[in-house]
């Protein structure tokens, strides 16, 4: 277990992100545009994150997000998944304390995910130790919006 290394380095060995709530569509948006697979869960099940120019037909626009600027010419799109994504890397966590021992049991071991990432303002006194007990490297108070940003 590894308690907050360095975010980039982990980064640069990720290819899927789970995303587990996020706070704006920036955190998808730059993470896909860094070349990552993003996933996302929601009470509704997964989806896979996509950039898109225009929104498929039949599309559920509650699903969409239209782009915020010219320079961002594509709507921020999560497919419904009929299935659990494995191979996941990070879970990026933005839901409050008391539900990440949920989260791990439920999203983080299942997924195969060996890194849980909260993000800020999302800390945890007891992050460190039940990152520990499942063998998680643990990253804390880090935008991964932010370090993606600088790959």
């Amino acid at each position: 277990m590894n308690i907050n290394p360095d975010p980039l380095q982990v980064l640069k060995s990720a290819k899927n992100i789970l995303l587990v709530d996020w706070p704006d569509q920036g955190v998808p948006r730059t993470l896909l545009n860094a070349g990552f697979a993003v996933f996302g869960y929601s009470p509704n099940g997964y989806s896979q994150a996509q950039l898109v120019a225009e929104l498929p037909g039949g599309f559920d626009e509650k699903n969409s997000f239209p782009p915020r600027s010219k320079e961002e010419n594509c709507h921020l799109v999560f497919k419904k998944l009929d299935y659990n994504p494995n191979g996941i890397d990070i879970v990026n966590v933005y839901r409050p304390e008391a539900e990440l021992p949920g989260i791990i049991v439920n999203r983080v071991l299942p997924s195969g995910a060996k890194v849980l990432w909260l993000h800020p303002p999302v800390t945890s006194a007891g992050a460190s130790d039940i990152a520990a007990e499942n063998g998680l490297t643990l990253i804390e108070g880090v935008n991964i919006a932010e370090i993606a940003a600088k790959l």
